[in-house]
């Protein structure tokens, strides 16, 4: 264990504020604390570098609040995140990545019959606003980043309401994480069978990342990336994520 007061230019690793947002099952509040597979191993993180805190020091918060917040405070940290250009440019620095089958993907009713090859083709069948989104989500950067017209895009809260609004035909697809739309449909009580992934925008092997603001000593990222690295080569990361997993399959 690291010695908890350990800083670098006045920053301790104790300081850090942690924040998430509703994104299950990777981070969702439950019962008023904290859960889900990023957290958990954030937990497994935080012993090995001494730090003192718990599921209810994690903030969950919208995904456009936290991120406009990830941005502006020092010492702010953000899970779970895809690294994006856009992201990139800002300057955050990045511990991880946490590898799972999870990827970003552009998701329809199968009865629309998309048979998207391109982002090109994509642009050319979608109309304006049909494309739903969670507010800077990397559903959004990267549909952006790859090409797609931003004018197709409808902007949302959370995945709660994407998922809905997509089952009420009120938008033609959405650009999300497979592994949290499948929760949330089923969290919802919908038929999943409804629904394909048509277009894939990222690699499931890129994973996801704890993101730092960008003025975080970089003494500190390389501790907690160490020591994740750990966590990694040990299993303790493939071990956690086994529930997680199954809940997908099975609920």
């Amino acid at each position: 264990m690291l010695i908890l007061s350990f800083q670098a230019n006045g920053q301790s690793l104790n300081d850090i504020h942690w924040m998430a947002d509703e994104y299950p099952p990777w981070s969702y509040k439950e019962d008023g604390v904290a859960k889900g597979f990023f957290v958990d191993v954030l937990i497994e993180l935080w012993k090995k570098v001494g730090i003192n805190k718990s599921r209810k020091d994690i903030d969950i918060l919208p995904w456009a609040r936290a991120y406009n917040q990830l941005q502006i405070e020092p010492g702010a940290a953000l899970f779970s995140m895809s690294k994006t250009n856009k992201r990139e440019k800002l300057g955050f620095k990045w511990v991880g990545p946490l590898i799972s089958d999870s990827y970003i993907s552009i998701i329809s009713k199968k009865k629309k019959d998309y048979k998207f090859d391109s982002i090109d083709s994509v642009n050319k069948t979608l109309t304006v606003r049909s494309l739903g989104v969670v507010r800077a989500d990397s559903g959004e950067h990267l549909f952006i980043e790859s090409g797609g017209h931003p004018e197709l895009i409808h902007r949302v809260v959370d995945g709660d309401q994407l998922v809905r609004m997509l089952d009420l035909d009120r938008l033609s697809a959405v650009s999300f994480g497979t592994f949290q739309f499948v929760y949330l449909i089923k969290k919802n009580d919908i038929n999943l069978s409804k629904y394909e992934f048509v277009y894939a925008l990222n690699d499931a092997t890129e994973g996801g990342y704890f993101g730092f603001n960008k003025n975080t000593d970089t003494k500190l990222i390389e501790v907690f990336q160490k020591e994740f690295d750990k966590l990694v080569s040990t299993g303790v990361v493939k071990r956690l994520l086994v529930p997680y997993k199954m809940r997908i399959r099975h609920e």
